[in-house]
């Protein structure tokens, strides 16, 4: 909560004389608050920030409606304070060097105090604050975290890093506390900024040298001109695989001699390349729109190493994301790594949108609404949720409601998993999906899962029976969390139907499966099956995991299709499920392979006897009936749709966030159930219209038997 924002901003930059006692004794003071920050009321800014908004330059709009942009000074918002506190944390925050009763420092979390008796706080609540006094300069004991920032659109994120984060690490060479002998003799440090594409991380960058060619203070006295003392000479290039380097030329005793301090901003495009920060040694690494970063987890790991001394890690790595700019694998990538961020060494913080436990920083977009905060730069929350809210409700009765809707929820996202919808790739009417899924998980809560537990076989009737076994887990999370047992377990939503004489009627359940094949993977991939009641459209049971070996897992898939009495159409391409249900002789499980594909793949050749293997024309197809089948109304409620029938929660997750490239082993699965539903419907089609043709042609106006004479 910003009290007085006022006192954190200078009203001028004063023009004293470069040769007098005041312009030295300012610029000094200036350099050290950029460094160390400032303190006002017991409140302190870090100085990454004090440098932002006092001695960056921006490119702001004219006007709220004017698409010219003009130079000024970036806003002093909540939004700046809890960036820059949070970078600061994983910097290595640890306290105050004269607070005699808190520290920050993570060595002494366990014991609750240091040797000075000091009590443990966590850097979070400790900067935020409201000391007593001053306690001046802060202290970097802790290990470097990363840090990971998904949200909205044009909240000014890439500013706050390319001026307070890229820019002030160059401008004062990584240092972290003021020493007037590094004046003469500054250090070096290295900054990485990066992208899958160049194009992202050339925007950062030019942003980043705008800024630090327009940095204010500059003097002109007669004709001579005295540029900013933060001013920084430098050469190189800024383009993909080069570098900029803080150096330049100057003769001394009739030699030239290169000068300055030789920190450096490497540009670095990881597309095709994880390893392409190899060789570098930097303090801090950006990555840019990491949505579009279709190998991010791979580039974490191959530059994380070049952060670390032995085992200690001095580095920082910034992910940066943004709702809207979602695409293919990068999506799946971020998504993990944003809701598993101890795994990747990254700050954490508390689900408050969705309560799923420890999450990376998210920035609602609500936050970024310039026109709801109060004087001090405060978000005056509910009256910006009432806008957005009544513009979603607005979007939802338009003509086009699900495209517009969807492109809103992209790209100004109010929860965090509306931040990871992607742009493209994604037929499913998301929107609605979110709502469902959003339904489920508020009631979840004050229920029990369902049916959770494992099929065995009776040894009395030699039937398959239910055995609940509340101490299972099944895989509700997508993507997969470190924590998930891949083992998974059966999930029932609605028991099987048992006629009068406890018979399950045959065809009632249709089943598909996307199986896997090897006993160990080094994938995210799990075998998947899903069973449908035809009657009412409704998903009744699943399994999907992967426990130790394929066989276990295709035993479990048997007993779940005796326990529905239901056959099952499979991806044929792994061989493992046929063998094992060939060596069961019980092949007859399997559904032939469906006629439909013949009227999808024309002039097809295909026969693989059962099941069906998944080509390009065949997905796009299982694609827009999984689609068709969502969007189907009720038969008997007018409005209420398929997809609101749906139980499960992953599946629902899956199909949120659905694309082309990544893993989803259960929206596979409910293809393959859609191609049997499919397969099932035209049969009815076709034995109805073979009827229907037999009574076109009169067969029962003819007369049995003629007046010729038979020749018998």
């Amino acid at each position: 909560m910003i009290i007085n924002k006022d006192a954190f901003l200078l009203k001028e930059i004063p023009q004293f004389h470069p040769a007098s006692e005041e312009y030295l004794l300012f610029w000094r003071e200036e350099k050290k608050r950029c460094i160390e920050g400032y303190w006002v009321g017991g409140v302190w800014m870090p100085g990454n920030l004090y440098f932002y908004v006092n001695y960056w330059t921006i490119l702001l709009n004219k006007t709220a409606h004017s698409k010219t942009k003009t130079p000024g000074k970036p806003f002093l918002r909540d939004l700046e304070w809890e960036f820059f506190y949070n970078w600061c944390e994983a910097r290595g925050f640890s306290g105050f060097e004269d607070d005699k009763e808190f520290t920050a420092n993570r060595d002494y979390i366990e014991k609750g105090t240091d040797p000075n008796g000091r009590k443990y706080l966590p850097a979070a609540e400790y900067m935020r604050r409201t000391h007593k006094t001053n306690l001046g300069c802060p202290m970097w004991d802790n290990e470097a975290k990363n840090f990971m920032m998904m949200g909205s659109r044009g909240f000014g994120k890439s500013y706050s890093v390319a001026g307070g984060v890229i820019g002030h690490e160059f401008v004062f060479d990584g240092m972290k506390s003021y020493d007037p002998e590094y004046i003469g003799n500054p250090p070096s440090t290295e900054i990485v900024t990066g992208a899958g594409d160049a194009k992202y991380s050339g925007d950062i960058l030019k942003k980043t040298q705008f800024g630090l060619d327009n940095l204010p203070g500059g003097i002109e006295i007669g004709n001579k001109f005295f540029p900013s003392p933060f001013s920084k000479q430098y050469g190189g290039s800024w383009y993909s695989g080069k570098e900029v380097i803080a150096e330049y030329k100057k003769k001394l005793g009739g030699t030239w001699k290169v000068m300055g301090s030789k920190s450096k901003i490497k540009h670095r495009t990881f597309k095709d390349n994880p390893f392409a920060a190899n060789g570098t040694r930097p303090a801090v690494m950006v990555m840019e729109e990491i949505g579009m970063f279709n190998n991010l987890k791979a580039s974490h790991e191959a530059s994380v190493e070049c952060m670390k001394n032995g085992a200690y890690k001095f580095g920082s790595c910034m992910y940066l994301g943004t709702g809207g700019d979602m695409e293919g694998g990068g999506t799946i990538d971020a998504r993990d790594m944003f809701y598993n961020p101890d795994v990747y060494d990254m700050v954490t913080f508390t689900d408050e949108w969705e309560d799923k436990g420890k999450i990376s920083y998210f920035v609602p977009a609500y936050r970024g609404l310039n026109q709801f905060k109060d004087e001090n730069g405060n978000t005056l929350e509910a009256p910006a949720k009432e806008y957005l809210d009544g513009f979603r409700e607005k979007l939802k009765k338009s003509k086009n409601s699900r495209s517009a809707l969807d492109a809103e929820l992209q790209n100004r996202p109010l929860v965090p998993s509306e931040v990871f919808l992607t742009r493209t790739g994604n037929l499913f009417p998301v929107a609605d999906l979110l709502t469902r899924l959003a339904e489920l998980e508020a009631t979840n809560k004050e229920r029990n899962h369902d049916y959770v537990g494992d099929l065995y076989v009776d040894s009395t009737s030699n039937k398959i029976k239910w055995k609940p076994n509340a101490k299972l887990s099944p895989i509700v999370d997508y993507p997969l969390r470190g924590s998930d047992d891949l083992a998974g377990c059966v999930v029932i939503y609605e028991m099987p139907y048992e006629d009068s004489d406890g018979n399950i009627p045959y065809g009632m359940y249709l089943a598909g499966t996307d199986p896997y094949d090897h006993d160990d993977s080094t994938t995210s991939s799990l075998g998947s099956t899903l069973i449908l009641n035809k009657l009412t459209n409704r998903v009744v049971a699943e399994y999907t995991g992967r426990p130790e070996t394929a066989n276990q897992y295709y035993e479990k898939v048997r007993r779940l299709l005796h326990f529905y009495n239901a056959k099952c159409l499979y991806e044929n391409e792994r061989k493992g499920m046929y063998q094992y249900l060939e060596f069961k002789n019980q092949t007859h499980l399997l559904l032939d392979q469906p006629e439909i594909i013949k009227d999808v793949v024309q002039n097809s050749r295909v026969n693989r006897g059962k099941g069906m293997h998944m080509s390009k024309p065949l997905k796009d197809y299982g694609e827009e009936l999984i689609k068709m089948w969502l969007l189907e109304e009720y038969e008997s409620e007018e409005g209420l749709l398929n997809l609101h029938k749906i139980r499960s929660i992953p599946l629902l997750k899956e199909l949120i966030a659905y694309n082309d490239i990544g893993n989803f082993d259960r929206v596979m699965s409910f293809m393959m159930v859609m191609y049997h539903l499919q397969e099932v419907r035209k049969m009815k089609v076709d034995k109805e219209k073979k009827i229907s043709t037999i009574y076109d042609q009169g067969f029962w106006d003819k007369k049995l038997f003629s007046k010729k004479k038979r020749p018998f």
